[in-house]
């Protein structure tokens, strides 16, 4: 019989699903609400395809007449076949217990399985968690079908503190529509597998380029969300990215997943190895620069131990306090990455870095934010940073124009369609490039009144995207403090002008 680390696998399903019944004040926090967010989604022909799925299989099982609902599945690969079946022979109970479907996900640590839950252990769990059922004429001859789940396969390469870590982690933050809680944790000899909710999701690559500016704003609403919770809890998530935050474009409800390399924020009190943003220490003088230089930074024979810190993140999403070996690490860490999620959705540009190594991850920073900005934010850490690549100095750190020059070079090359919501954006730069401008009226004198109402409705319109995009940057700027102490954390974030009508709406429902 399979072993649940630290409980029973009856207890944690039963004493977790009356936590998520205790949390759920409405139906607006559900993650699965048919309601539907208030843009309009241009679909990219992945999406049509995909919807044209969708539908074809919410026919099926609203069909009736044979007496069962069925499930059109996907054509698993041999390979993957394979991989399942090596997976039941390692953990012979789990075929008693669950069906394996498909692999839906893999990293340096686990993959992920889809599957269904056979013995209705965990059913009351997954009640919350599940879409809402599908309204029929009749329910009469209607087989009960059993809860789709998430195996996660943690490999035995993970250390147990690691792999103890991210159970307990889960089962601390279950309680949270935004957080997939854990239903149950299976053991067999050196074998581990974490059951979670599946969830149905939109890969990030299918939508990120045709997510209108309302739908940046919900995907982030539902991020900020995720990450406000688990901060309150005091857990830093670490490797925030697309992957790991579950969206579904058309019902606007995301999930966070995969805390791997999550961890409790702990406090440093020692002082032998603490960065000087919290030391006593005053910050290298900038007068002092030429002594900052590679060949003058220490020498080779340097007995001092070398700083240690934890550098754990997936690469393009780290913040500079984690590439600088900052040993103060905290949530902010968590906020940074949200923020390149939220321009690489603006920018229509994923993945928006990708750097082999940590230097030229201080490259590319530098290029984006310029190097007199990431210079002030080694110091701060006790590092100096010298680059003698040329035009290095160019790098504005302007992100408007940034983001003007993306999009304006993908359009050049004929990147995106003509009816692309990347023409929103266009269409509020200056000449320059270097700033938004406000939205005009044409000569209205000229004009018919249909003219006049279709011209006042154009404005209108622009005018709300004007002040999202304004205020999508106040944002983004907001995260990308190189200081973390001055950047904006998850609550402060989501009281900013950007949020302002999704929390109105949301004071609306409770009133």
């Amino acid at each position: 019989m399979p072993q649940v680390l630290s409980s029973s696998s009856h207890e944690i399903s039963m004493s977790s699903s009356s936590q998520f019944r205790k949390r759920l004040p409405s139906d607006r926090d559900d993650p699965f609400t048919d309601k539907k967010p208030k843009y309009e989604l241009k679909e990219s022909p992945f999406n049509v395809q995909r919807r044209k799925s969708d539908t074809s299989t919410k026919q099926q099982e609203e069909n009736v007449d044979g007496g069962e609902e069925e499930e059109e599945e996907d054509e698993v690969s041999l390979e993957v076949l394979e991989e399942m079946h090596k997976l039941e022979e390692c953990f012979p109970v789990l075929s008693t217990d669950y069906r394996l479907i498909d692999k839906i996900g893999e990293g340096t640590f686990s993959s992920v399985y889809k599957a269904e839950a056979l013995n209705g252990k965990i059913r009351l769990g997954c009640d919350i968690w599940r879409s809402p059922p599908l309204k029929k004429k009749s329910n009469h001859h209607t087989k009960k079908r059993s809860p789709i789940v998430a195996i996660k396969q943690i490999y035995v390469t993970s250390s147990p503190n690691r792999i103890h870590n991210e159970l307990s982690l889960l089962y601390t933050l279950t309680g949270s529509t935004y957080v997939a809680p854990l239903l149950d944790a299976l053991r067999y000899q050196d074998q581990i597998l974490a059951i979670l909710p599946y969830y149905q999701h939109a890969d990030f690559r299918d939508f990120y380029r045709d997510l209108p500016v309302k739908g940046i704003k919900k995907y982030l609403w539902e991020m900020f969300h995720a990450l406000d919770y688990i901060h309150d809890k005091g857990v830093i998530h670490r490797d925030l990215k697309p992957t790991n935050f579950l969206y579904d474009p058309f019902k606007g409800k995301g999930v966070l997943v995969d805390f791997g390399l999550a961890e409790k924020l702990t406090t440093s009190t020692g002082t032998k190895n603490q960065c000087p943003c919290i030391s006593k220490e005053k910050p290298i003088n900038r007068s002092h620069s030429k002594r900052l230089n590679i060949k003058g930074a220490y020498p080779k024979t340097d007995s001092r131990p070398p700083r240690r810190a934890n550098r754990a993140g997936t690469r393009g999403f780290r913040a500079p306090e984690v590439l600088l070996k900052c040993t103060n690490q905290t949530t902010k860490i968590d906020i940074w990455s949200a923020g390149i999620i939220g321009l690489s959705l603006l920018t229509r540009k994923f993945p928006l870095f990708n750097s082999p190594d940590d230097t030229d991850a201080l490259v590319e920073l530098v290029l984006l934010f310029g190097l007199e900005k990431l210079q002030k934010c080694a110091e701060l850490h006790g590092c100096g940073l010298e680059i003698t690549l040329p035009n290095v100095n160019q790098a504005h750190g302007n992100l408007i124009k940034l983001v003007h020059d993306f999009l304006k070079h993908e359009d050049d090359n004929g990147c995106f369609p003509h009816d692309s919501v990347i023409y929103d954006t266009l269409g509020l730069f200056n000449e320059e490039g270097d700033r938004f401008i406000k939205p005009q009226y044409t000569n209205l004198e000229s004009l018919s009144q249909e003219e006049r109402d279709l011209e006042y409705e154009r404005v209108r319109r622009s005018n709300e995207d004007y002040k999202d995009h304004k205020h999508l940057m106040e944002l983004l700027y907001g995260c990308f403090k190189m200081d973390p102490t001055k950047r904006l954390d998850s609550k402060q974030i989501l009281k900013l002008p950007f949020f302002a009508e999704l929390s109105q709406t949301e004071d609306d429902v409770i009133l």
